[in-house]
């Protein structure tokens, strides 16, 4: 009887012991609560939600590294492949612009005058002078020029005689790409003459302090010859045709026919220039 009671009190021990292991009661220093050989089991996994597979667990791998080319093959002709060119970085070149013509000059001259010949000019008519013309040339096969002309000497009646002249012409270049140039003169003009005494076609003499007005218009050509690019030497032949505009034209004539006694105030005539021109 003593070993039945015995036996129940040691079973109802160990069913209380194992029910306080199961719950997580461990009171410290029991002999029951000892920790386990080394080698526990690793913690279970925590359970899976809902819908989880074999597909979710494939998409939580590791994806695979990225591809990277293998290295090129060593051998005798590694140097070979390997060889670096380096090519120098030129700037791009400058698109070209091309410059417009654009050229003037001064030019200055010697005059002679040109009056012709006939039976009723003075035997000493003679006149000649100096002059100095600006040339601006827009382009090259035309050219605008300006000039003042200066004469004195003895005029087709005998008269002496001084006389200015503005001319404006335009010089036409057949040939503006060489050294020796040809060109054409066309234009007009404005003059002043201022007589003294003289001697009259008849030998007598006369006394005359009077001024004539002209207008009229030139033609000619000439030749220029580049000695260097800012520096010419040049000769043209200018004719003209103008007619008196003063006051006195129709009082006073210019121009007597000694025969007819027919009158006139136009004039003819003609000028050598000689000089150089100097541009920039």
């Amino acid at each position: 009887m003593r070993r039945l009671v015995v036996f129940a009190a040691l079973s109802v021990l160990g069913t209380c012991a194992s029910a306080a292991l199961a719950a997580g009661d461990c009171p410290d220093g029991d002999w029951f609560c000892e920790p386990g050989p080394e080698g526990a089991p690793p913690p279970a996994e925590p359970e899976s939600t809902p819908g989880a597979g074999p597909e979710r667990r494939e998409r939580r791998r590791e994806l695979p590294p990225a591809f990277e080319p293998p290295p090129p093959p060593s051998g005798p002709y590694e140097e070979e492949r390997q060889v670096r060119i380096d090519v120098e970085r030129v700037r791009p070149a400058r698109p070209r612009h091309r410059r417009g013509f654009r050229e003037w000059g001064v030019n200055l001259h010697a005059n002679i005058g040109l009056m012709g010949n006939d039976e009723y000019m003075s035997p000493d008519a003679d006149m000649n002078g100096f002059g100095g013309a600006l040339r601006f040339r827009p382009i090259p096969h035309i050219a605008i020029e300006g000039a003042v002309e200066l004469l004195w000497g003895t005029d087709y009646n005998g008269f002496q005689r001084f006389e200015q002249g503005l001319m404006v012409s335009g010089l036409f270049y057949a040939n503006p790409r060489s050294a020796v140039q040809l060109y054409g003169i066309v234009g007009f003009g404005v003059g002043k003459a201022f007589l003294d005494s003289g001697v009259a076609a008849d030998g007598s003499p006369v006394l005359r302090d009077e001024s004539y007005s002209y207008a009229g218009g030139q033609l000619g050509f000439g030749v220029e010859g580049r000695v260097t690019r800012h520096f010419a030497l040049g000769a043209d032949l200018v004719g003209f045709l103008r007619s008196r505009r003063d006051r006195g034209a129709e009082d006073n004539p210019e121009f007597i026919d000694p025969v007819t006694h027919q009158t006139s105030n136009t004039s003819a005539g003609g000028l050598l220039r000689l000089g150089a021109t100097f541009y920039w």
